[in-house]
């Protein structure tokens, strides 16, 4: 009896070290991917310090980048992330729902300040929306609102 605990306990520590040991696979860089595929215009870079609702680096547009640009590329390399099953966050937000004075309800699960609340609840249906596609490629509620 007592080999065979010390036999379990020997094979499970050596399951435990050959745990530490592997470590997943990093997600892959899609930006060129993305940047052919979607034929935005301009360099995008990754941010440094801002995390989308997805968990991965908000891509930003830089030299002759545009925030249209930097939308699709967003959309794009979740896209990407999301079919090799790399998305650090899979589960995401949830998405506004139809309320009954014919606006949406402020996205659960982005990172909006009071000052977005109040704006998201003073956008037309229309505004909502394109803000909302622009919360999900991991930019702002304010940047929905610029001109392409």
């Amino acid at each position: 009896m007592a080999v065979l605990k010390t036999s379990s306990v020997a094979l499970v520590l050596g399951g435990v070290v050959l745990a530490a040991c592997v470590k997943p696979e990093p997600p892959k860089d899609y930006m060129l991917t993305c940047l052919h595929e979607t034929g935005a215009k301009g360099s995008y870079v990754k941010s440094t310090d801002k995390l989308g609702a997805n968990g991965l680096p908000v891509i930003l547009p830089a030299a002759g980048g545009e925030a249209r640009g930097a939308v699709l590329m967003n959309a794009c390399v979740e896209q990407h992330n999301r079919e090799a099953g790399t998305l650090p966050n899979p589960a995401g937000p949830t998405a506004p729902k139809m309320m009954s004075n014919g606006k949406l309800s402020v996205p659960q699960g982005y990172d909006l300040s009071t000052e977005d609340v109040a704006l998201w609840k003073t956008l037309t249906l229309e505004q909502q929306k394109r803000a909302y596609e622009f919360l999900k490629s991991g930019s702002t509620i304010q940047s929905s609102l610029l001109e392409d």
